[in-house]
Protein backbone atom coordinates (compact mmCIF):
# COMPACT_ATOMS: atom_id res chain seq x y z
CA UNK A 1 0.00 0.00 0.00
CA UNK A 2 1.68 3.17 -0.94
CA UNK A 3 1.15 6.19 1.33
CA UNK A 4 2.69 9.70 1.71
CA UNK A 5 4.86 10.69 5.07
CA UNK A 6 5.17 14.02 5.56
CA UNK A 7 7.79 15.33 8.66
CA UNK A 8 7.22 18.84 10.18
CA UNK A 9 10.22 20.50 11.72
CA UNK A 10 9.83 22.77 14.71
CA UNK A 11 12.28 25.51 16.36
CA UNK A 12 12.32 24.69 19.98
CA UNK A 13 13.54 28.12 21.15
CA UNK A 14 10.30 29.94 18.84
CA UNK A 15 7.10 30.49 20.32
CA UNK A 16 5.08 30.02 16.63
CA UNK A 17 3.29 26.96 15.50
CA UNK A 18 4.66 27.04 12.15
CA UNK A 19 7.29 24.57 11.21
CA UNK A 20 10.93 25.99 9.59
CA UNK A 21 10.54 22.83 7.35
CA UNK A 22 8.06 20.32 5.54
CA UNK A 23 9.08 17.40 3.64
CA UNK A 24 7.76 14.90 2.03
CA UNK A 25 8.41 11.49 0.70
CA UNK A 26 6.58 8.13 -0.48
CA UNK A 27 6.38 4.62 1.53
CA UNK A 28 5.21 1.45 0.80
CA UNK A 29 3.52 -0.31 3.59
CA UNK A 30 3.23 -4.43 3.38
CA UNK A 31 1.49 -7.13 5.18
CA UNK A 32 3.68 -9.38 7.32
CA UNK A 33 6.29 -10.99 5.30
CA UNK A 34 5.15 -9.36 2.07
CA UNK A 35 8.03 -7.29 1.53
CA UNK A 36 10.16 -10.53 1.72
CA UNK A 37 7.97 -12.16 -0.93
CA UNK A 38 8.39 -9.03 -3.42
CA UNK A 39 11.65 -8.97 -3.44
CA UNK A 40 11.81 -12.81 -3.95
CA UNK A 41 9.22 -12.22 -6.60
CA UNK A 42 11.47 -9.26 -7.95
CA UNK A 43 14.80 -11.18 -8.22
CA UNK A 44 12.88 -13.99 -9.46
CA UNK A 45 12.26 -11.52 -12.65
CA UNK A 46 15.41 -10.14 -12.85
CA UNK A 47 16.98 -13.87 -13.09
CA UNK A 48 13.98 -14.67 -16.02
CA UNK A 49 15.69 -11.42 -17.67
CA UNK A 50 19.14 -12.07 -17.31
CA UNK A 51 18.94 -15.15 -18.86
CA UNK A 52 16.62 -14.29 -21.21
CA UNK A 53 19.16 -11.96 -22.60
CA UNK A 54 21.78 -14.50 -22.15
CA UNK A 55 19.69 -15.86 -25.23
CA UNK A 56 19.45 -13.63 -27.36
CA UNK A 57 22.91 -12.45 -26.85
CA UNK A 58 22.25 -9.19 -24.96
CA UNK A 59 24.27 -7.64 -22.00
CA UNK A 60 22.68 -9.03 -18.33
CA UNK A 61 20.57 -6.63 -16.61
CA UNK A 62 21.66 -4.99 -13.93
CA UNK A 63 20.77 -6.79 -10.61
CA UNK A 64 18.18 -5.34 -7.95
CA UNK A 65 19.67 -2.33 -5.40
CA UNK A 66 17.95 -1.82 -2.43
CA UNK A 67 17.70 1.18 -1.29
CA UNK A 68 20.02 2.78 1.56
CA UNK A 69 17.81 5.85 2.01
CA UNK A 70 15.25 7.65 1.37
CA UNK A 71 15.18 11.41 -0.14
CA UNK A 72 12.69 13.66 1.41
CA UNK A 73 11.14 16.64 -0.84
CA UNK A 74 10.75 20.02 0.56
CA UNK A 75 7.22 21.75 0.32
CA UNK A 76 6.81 25.60 0.39
CA UNK A 77 3.37 25.42 2.35
CA UNK A 78 4.22 25.50 5.85
CA UNK A 79 1.15 27.21 7.19
CA UNK A 80 -1.48 23.91 6.36
CA UNK A 81 -2.20 22.79 9.86
CA UNK A 82 -1.25 19.57 10.16
CA UNK A 83 -4.11 16.71 11.62
CA UNK A 84 -3.69 13.74 13.73
CA UNK A 85 -5.01 10.83 11.75
CA UNK A 86 -7.19 8.44 14.41
CA UNK A 87 -8.63 6.25 12.06
CA UNK A 88 -12.04 5.81 14.20
CA UNK A 89 -12.59 9.40 14.38
CA UNK A 90 -11.38 10.83 10.70
CA UNK A 91 -11.84 7.83 8.22
CA UNK A 92 -14.68 8.63 6.04
CA UNK A 93 -13.80 11.90 5.99
CA UNK A 94 -11.70 12.37 3.05
CA UNK A 95 -12.15 15.78 2.12
CA UNK A 96 -10.27 16.80 5.69
CA UNK A 97 -7.95 13.93 5.02
CA UNK A 98 -7.44 15.81 1.27
CA UNK A 99 -6.37 18.62 2.33
CA UNK A 100 -3.79 17.17 4.92
CA UNK A 101 -2.02 15.05 3.04
CA UNK A 102 -2.50 16.46 -0.85
CA UNK A 103 0.41 17.86 -1.58
CA UNK A 104 0.94 20.58 -4.46
CA UNK A 105 4.36 19.69 -6.60
CA UNK A 106 4.59 22.66 -7.60
CA UNK A 107 5.78 24.37 -4.55
CA UNK A 108 8.06 21.25 -3.99
CA UNK A 109 11.86 22.18 -4.15
CA UNK A 110 14.54 19.74 -4.34
CA UNK A 111 16.58 21.87 -1.66
CA UNK A 112 16.28 24.82 -0.09
CA UNK A 113 19.32 26.97 -1.74
CA UNK A 114 18.19 26.03 -5.29
CA UNK A 115 15.62 27.63 -7.68
CA UNK A 116 11.67 25.57 -7.42
CA UNK A 117 11.78 23.17 -9.82
CA UNK A 118 8.34 21.78 -11.22
CA UNK A 119 7.85 18.26 -11.20
CA UNK A 120 5.57 16.76 -13.01
CA UNK A 121 3.42 13.04 -12.07
CA UNK A 122 6.20 11.11 -14.30
CA UNK A 123 9.14 12.61 -12.80
CA UNK A 124 8.05 12.65 -9.29
CA UNK A 125 5.65 11.13 -6.48
CA UNK A 126 2.63 12.10 -6.91
CA UNK A 127 -0.13 12.09 -3.99
CA UNK A 128 -3.04 9.92 -4.79
CA UNK A 129 -5.91 12.34 -5.04
CA UNK A 130 -8.79 12.31 -2.23
CA UNK A 131 -12.20 10.36 -4.03
CA UNK A 132 -15.36 11.95 -3.80
CA UNK A 133 -17.70 11.11 -0.61
CA UNK A 134 -20.99 12.56 0.65
CA UNK A 135 -20.39 15.38 2.92
CA UNK A 136 -20.76 14.00 6.70
CA UNK A 137 -22.38 15.67 9.43
CA UNK A 138 -19.50 17.28 11.31
CA UNK A 139 -17.81 14.79 14.30
CA UNK A 140 -18.63 15.30 17.78
CA UNK A 141 -16.06 15.16 20.74
CA UNK A 142 -15.86 13.51 23.72
CA UNK A 143 -13.69 14.79 26.77
CA UNK A 144 -13.20 13.93 30.56
CA UNK A 145 -12.70 16.53 32.64
CA UNK A 146 -12.53 17.41 36.31
CA UNK A 147 -11.82 20.32 38.85
CA UNK A 148 -8.71 19.80 40.87
CA UNK A 149 -10.08 19.18 44.53
CA UNK A 150 -12.55 16.25 42.33
CA UNK A 151 -11.87 12.61 42.06
CA UNK A 152 -14.36 11.78 39.87
CA UNK A 153 -14.44 13.13 35.98
CA UNK A 154 -17.22 15.06 34.42
CA UNK A 155 -18.08 14.09 30.55
CA UNK A 156 -18.21 16.83 27.97
CA UNK A 157 -19.61 16.17 24.71
CA UNK A 158 -19.07 18.71 22.17
CA UNK A 159 -21.00 18.94 19.16
CA UNK A 160 -18.45 19.86 16.66
CA UNK A 161 -14.62 20.66 17.37
CA UNK A 162 -14.99 23.93 17.86
CA UNK A 163 -14.37 26.64 20.16
CA UNK A 164 -17.95 27.33 20.68
CA UNK A 165 -18.97 23.96 20.95
CA UNK A 166 -16.60 24.24 23.77
CA UNK A 167 -18.10 26.61 25.68
CA UNK A 168 -22.06 25.57 25.41
CA UNK A 169 -20.89 22.06 26.71
CA UNK A 170 -19.08 23.99 29.65
CA UNK A 171 -21.99 25.97 29.91
CA UNK A 172 -24.48 23.57 30.06
CA UNK A 173 -21.97 20.81 32.59
CA UNK A 174 -21.56 23.70 34.77
CA UNK A 175 -24.20 26.10 34.34
CA UNK A 176 -22.11 29.28 33.14
CA UNK A 177 -23.61 31.40 30.70
CA UNK A 178 -21.37 31.20 27.57
CA UNK A 179 -21.44 35.31 26.84
CA UNK A 180 -19.41 35.60 30.32
CA UNK A 181 -16.56 32.88 29.54
CA UNK A 182 -14.35 35.57 28.00
CA UNK A 183 -10.94 34.01 28.32
CA UNK A 184 -10.55 30.00 27.87
CA UNK A 185 -6.52 28.55 28.09
CA UNK A 186 -5.02 25.19 27.30
CA UNK A 187 -1.59 24.75 29.32
CA UNK A 188 0.59 22.13 28.32
CA UNK A 189 2.09 19.22 30.12
CA UNK A 190 5.44 21.45 30.20
CA UNK A 191 3.04 24.42 31.30
CA UNK A 192 2.87 26.21 28.40
CA UNK A 193 -0.11 28.21 28.59
CA UNK A 194 -1.74 28.97 25.24
CA UNK A 195 -5.52 30.85 23.78
CA UNK A 196 -7.59 28.32 22.70
CA UNK A 197 -8.88 28.00 19.03
CA UNK A 198 -10.52 25.81 16.62
CA UNK A 199 -7.15 24.16 15.75
CA UNK A 200 -6.17 22.96 19.24
CA UNK A 201 -9.53 21.32 19.79
CA UNK A 202 -9.13 19.62 16.11
CA UNK A 203 -6.48 17.46 17.10
CA UNK A 204 -8.41 16.52 20.11
CA UNK A 205 -9.23 12.62 20.34
CA UNK A 206 -12.25 10.96 22.79
CA UNK A 207 -11.96 10.75 25.92
CA UNK A 208 -8.91 13.32 25.85
CA UNK A 209 -8.43 13.99 29.54
CA UNK A 210 -7.56 17.50 31.59
CA UNK A 211 -8.25 19.38 34.97
CA UNK A 212 -10.24 22.15 34.68
CA UNK A 213 -9.96 25.68 36.52
CA UNK A 214 -12.96 27.74 36.59
CA UNK A 215 -12.10 31.25 37.80
CA UNK A 216 -14.54 34.24 38.55
CA UNK A 217 -13.94 37.55 38.01
CA UNK A 218 -16.42 40.43 38.11
CA UNK A 219 -19.18 38.99 36.41
CA UNK A 220 -16.97 37.05 34.05
CA UNK A 221 -15.20 33.78 34.13
CA UNK A 222 -11.88 32.60 32.76
CA UNK A 223 -11.30 29.03 31.76
CA UNK A 224 -8.28 26.57 32.10
CA UNK A 225 -7.51 23.19 30.49
CA UNK A 226 -4.57 21.65 32.09
CA UNK A 227 -3.52 18.36 30.02
CA UNK A 228 -3.02 14.81 32.41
Amino acid sequence: MPLIIQIDTYSYNSCSSRPIHRAFTQIKVFCDKGAERKLRDEEKKQLRRRVKGKNSSSGPSSPIRRAEGTLFKSMLDLDSQPVLFIPDVHFGNLQRAGQVFAVNTDEVVMDRALPMKKLSCQEEICPPQPKKSKVEPERKVLLYVRKECDEVFDALMLRAPTLRALLEAISEKYTVPVERITKVYQKSKKGVLVNMDDNIIQHYSNEDTFILALESSANTFRVTLSEI
